[in-house]
């Protein structure tokens, strides 16, 4: 069956409902933080990893999940090659494999939201693939397609070099069904919308098209900007839906003795320069203290004590500055990633 009559197939079968969503970014996240926040360790370092369990890490909802036999399953290199290549999953375990951090979004994510998480991949470089089919002048981008029928597109410069990884694990466990078994594509510095699971097929091609989420209106570079994430304010976890905080004074969630603020920032692949805070709404900024991941996909991990002396409703805001870009405090235009800042309303009880 054609990828377009499989599709199609589904659209109907779905009653359009397929066609009409969002990037819908699944998860049963927590946003749970795996580094000590409270403000008598505020002396200890930060690690320099946090990673979040496979469990928790968000799922894009295209479709749902195909069911893939290994021993069937191939990875097919065609269009404007020299030698047309298949490949087989043994083929994969074959080539020389690496461990590597890197923090993975959704392009549909909402300022200051869930999706989003980090792990430990494994997998194999694409680029020595690439040459042995020989990639033709006259391509000009690769096709990527899934076995779910999704397909998206990215210049042939992007995927040629040395950091696309064909990736088969997943904080040391064989890729799920969910997270695209047996094999996906990790290109760094790019929304998941660029990096599909179930891979089947890469394709070089003349004509630069788009894919599914980018004819919808989607971004077609996909390119993660730089920004800071707030997760969570002394006990509270928080996020889009939930960024209002009532704290008391005394007790243990009490804020006369320190409020605990952190987060993570992520960029394209620069090291983060600073985050900084603000408790007055963008009046004034202190810089919080950082980590830094010796990965440069790998987000990076900030957290911040605030000594507040009244109380009061404060707005409280997190901005990142990475070598290259520092984050808006306002994101218009959400169909490129919603990289603006969310600005978390604080009560301080008297």
């Amino acid at each position: 069956m054609k990828r377009r009559q499989a599709l199609k197939r589904l659209l109907q079968a779905s009653g359009g409902m397929v066609a009409t969503l969002l990037p819908g970014c699944v998860n049963s996240q927590h946003l749970r933080l795996l580094f000590a926040v409270e403000p008598q360790q505020f002396d200890q370092p930060l690690p320099e990893h946090q990673v979040t369990p496979v469990g928790e890490f968000y799922v894009q909802s295209y479709a749902s999940p195909p069911e893939v036999n290994l021993d069937t399953w191939q990875l097919q290199f065609t269009g404007l090659v020299d030698q047309p290549l298949t490949l087989k999953f043994t083929d994969i375990l074959a080539a020389p494999q690496a461990d590597f951090y890197l923090t993975m979004e959704c392009i549909g994510n909402r300022t200051g939201g869930k999706q989003i998480g980090n792990a430990l991949w494994m997998g194999t470089p694409l680029l020595p693939f690439l040459k042995q089919v020989g990639v033709q002048d006259k391509a000009v981008e690769f096709m990527l397609h899934g076995a779910d029928s999704y397909e998206t597109t990215l210049p042939v410069a992007d995927l040629m070099r040395s950091d696309v990884q064909l990736v088969h694990r997943m904080n040391g466990e064989p890729l799920t069904r969910s997270h695209g078994f047996p094999l996906r594509i990790i290109i760094p510095g790019r929304y998941g919308q660029k990096q599909p699971k179930w891979l089947t097929e890469i394709e070089a091609i003349a004509t630069p098209k788009k894919g599914y989420w980018e004819r919808q209106g989607w971004s077609n570079t996909a390119k993660i900007a730089t920004h800071a994430i707030t997760q969570k304010i002394q006990g509270e976890k928080v996020w889009n839906k939930n960024y209002h905080v009532d704290l008391p004074r005394m007790g243990e969630s009490g804020w006369q003795g320190g409020v605990t603020l952190a987060g993570v920032a992520i960029d394209q692949a620069q090291p983060m320069e600073w985050v900084r805070i603000s408790t007055d709404n963008g009046q004034t900024w202190m810089q919080a203290d950082i980590n830094q991941p010796s990965s440069p996909h790998e987000w990076t991990l900030w957290q911040y004590l605030w000594q507040p002396t009244q109380p009061g409703t404060y707005k409280l805001l997190a901005q990142a500055k990475s070598r290259t870009e520092t984050q808006k405090i306002i994101d218009k235009n959400g169909k490129d990633g919603s990289a603006g800042i969310l600005r978390i309303s604080v009560n301080l009880e008297p």
